[in-house]
């Protein structure tokens, strides 16, 4: 993962380590590991994993990984299957992602789409529709038609593979969404101080399955609170890209904006961006709701509140039927010292899709008057 960023000289390490740990915590800056420590991370015979705040910055590094899965052996090379097998298997694989792009780029769709291995489809393909597979792709002469757009975005994404160590059947559900952008990952810190003043910092892995460049992204966020007349919003320093904040609306507790992105994500392309914002406020009521405007492959949440203790916490997914069900099976909580940690996690969400977290807090220590 080192080497495919070009991140594997201690310097350049430690750099990007920095970079991660601003958008974590602006305290675990100029915490990398050693050399010494670097090199058993690559030796591949560290037993466990490193300390829990070195994963998280980790997990910031590589979004869309898992600390566990970052140091776990590699599978076998593609390389050591016969060559000429290999080659054949991954010029038909080519063929046939190439042809479900060129028809998705012409048709995108919201419905028909397996969207979460092993998860049911929900839409006009649950009532009898057939949902695109790599099979269904066109082959032969009706390849030499696919539009440019469709074949840069192939490459890509076969690049993209090999990177993330997506399945094949990771590739066709990415195919299926041609036309649209998809959110490899969305994460979000929320630091909560002891009178209640919050600093919320996103972040999110964007790939761009659609023909055109993407070089805006709308988007809101409110809060029942505010200290101040309006929310400060601001790029943060994690991110890949030049990213520019544009204020549309702005109201008491509520802002809409857009983040702008320089240079542009071009089709097929990946990039990982984000912003911060300061001002909102936690009060009498505590919970977050947090809408999703496209495909999410991979969410994070993650609040630190300090100087209390936990009375309650749950979590609720709602489908975009309006339905709901409990987030419980993916939500983590603990203390750092006085401070509460909530982290939750959800995959495989869909456009108009909820998640929402609640909880209640003591903020008397036990056994106190």
């Amino acid at each position: 993962m080192l080497q495919l960023r070009h991140w594997q000289t201690y310097r350049t390490f430690c750099s990007e380590y920095d970079k991660a740990a601003k958008v974590v915590d602006s305290e675990l800056v100029g915490k990398a590991p050693s050399r010494a420590q670097l090199h058993r991370w690559l030796s591949g015979d560290l037993q466990g994993l490193p300390y829990p705040f070195h994963c998280r910055v980790l997990e910031q590094m590589f979004t869309g990984f898992t600390a566990r899965q970052l140091f776990e052996r590699c599978p076998p090379e593609e390389a050591e299957r016969p060559p000429r097998e290999a080659a054949a298997t991954g010029s038909e694989k080519a063929n046939q992602l190439l042809g479900v792009l060129d028809e998705r780029l012409e048709a995108p769709t919201f419905t028909d789409v397996a969207w979460g291995k092993g998860q049911p489809v929900r839409g006009p393909s649950a009532l009898g529709q057939p949902t695109f597979s790599l099979t269904d792709a066109p082959s032969g002469a009706d390849l030499d038609t696919a539009s440019d757009a469709a074949r840069t975005i192939s490459r890509r994404l076969l690049e993209l593979q090999k990177i993330r160590r997506f399945s094949d059947d990771d590739m066709q559900e990415l195919a299926s969404l041609a036309g649209h952008v998809v959110e490899l990952a969305e994460t979000i810190h929320i630091d909560i101080e002891a009178d209640g003043q919050a600093t919320v910092v996103y972040g999110f892995d964007l790939l761009n399955l659609s023909n055109r460049p993407l070089a805006r992204v709308p988007r809101d966020i409110w809060f029942q609170c505010v200290d101040g007349e309006s929310l400060a919003i601001e790029p943060t320093a994690g991110s890949e890209r030049r990213v520019a904040i544009q204020r549309i609306h702005d109201t008491a507790d509520m802002s809409k904006f857009a983040f702008q992105v320089s240079p542009p994500i071009k089709p097929g392309e990946t990039a990982r961006v984000g912003y911060s914002c300061r001002g909102g406020k936690f009060d009498v009521s505590h919970y977050w709701r947090q809408f999703f405007p496209r495909f999410t492959r991979h969410f994070t949440m993650r609040v630190r509140q300090k100087s209390i203790r936990l009375g309650s916490c749950s979590a609720i997914e709602e489908r975009p039927d309006g339905s709901e069900e409990s987030a419980a099976d993916t939500l983590i909580w603990d203390y750092e010292g006085e401070d509460a940690i909530m982290t939750l996690t959800r995959d495989y969400l869909r456009p108009n899709q909820y998640v929402s977290l609640h909880w209640d807090v003591i903020r008397e220590p036990p056994g106190r008057a």
